[in-house]
C-alpha cells in the first residue's frame, strides 16, 4: 500500500460500497487491497454512501389494497351487493316469457283438440250420411208393407218405373 492515499469519487466509492455489502468480509478484504485502501475505509464509505445489501430472496411483499378489498378480507368473502333494478327487471321479464310461452302452449292445444274434434265430427257426419243413403237405397229397390190396414204397399223403383211407363203407353 502507497503512503499516499488515492482519491476516489462519490460513485467509486458508492459502487465500491456495495461491492463490499453483496460480499462477506473476505469480499472486503479483496476490494480492499484491489484499490488499495483498508477494510476500515471501505465500511466507512458504506456508512457514508448508505448502502444497504441486496437481498435476491426477499421474503416480503408489500400489497396495495383497496376498501374493498379489505372489506372482504374483514367479512371473510365477497360481500353481495346486488343491483336490484336489474334483478327487477329480469324477474319481471322471465315472468312474462314463461307466462307468454303458457299462453301459446294452451292456444296450440285448443287448436288442436278443436280440430280433433271437427275432424271426428266430420267423419261422425259421413258415416251417418252413407248409412242413411244405404238404407234409403234398400227401401227403394226392395218389395214391402208400407200400411196393411190401408192396403199401401211398397215396390222397387226401378219396377215402378216401368209400370209407368207401360200406363203412359196405352
Amino acid at each position: 500500500m502507497s503512503s499516499e492515499p488515492k482519491k476516489f469519487t462519490k460513485e467509486e466509492k458508492a459502487a465500491i460500497a456495495l461491492k463490499a455489502v453483496s460480499g462477506d468480509d473476505a469480499a472486503k478484504q479483496e476490494l480492499a487491497e484491489k484499490h488499495g485502501v483498508t477494510v476500515e475505509i471501505i465500511e466507512q464509505w458504506i456508512r457514508e454512501t448508505g448502502v444497504q445489501p441486496v437481498e435476491e430472496d426477499v421474503d416480503e411483499v408489500a400489497l396495495e389494497a383497496s376498501d374493498d378489498f379489505k372489506t372482504s378480507v374483514d367479512f371473510g368473502a365477497v360481500p353481495d351487493i346486488l343491483n336490484y333494478p336489474r334483478l327487477v327487471f329480469w324477474s319481471i321479464f322471465g315472468t312474462a316469457v314463461i307466462a307468454i310461452m303458457i299462453f301459446a302452449l294452451m292456444a296450440i292445444y285448443s287448436y288442436t283438440i278443436i280440430g280433433t274434434e271437427q275432424q271426428q265430427s266430420e267423419a261422425s257426419l259421413y258415416f251417418d250420411i252413407n248409412e242413411l243413403q244405404q238404407r234409403d237405397q234398400a227401401t227403394l229397390g226392395s218389395f214391402g208393407v208400407v200400411d196393411p190396414e190401408e192396403r199401401i204397399y211398397r215396390i222397387p223403383i226401378d219396377s215402378a218405373i216401368t209400370i209407368m211407363a207401360q200406363d203412359t203407353d196405352d
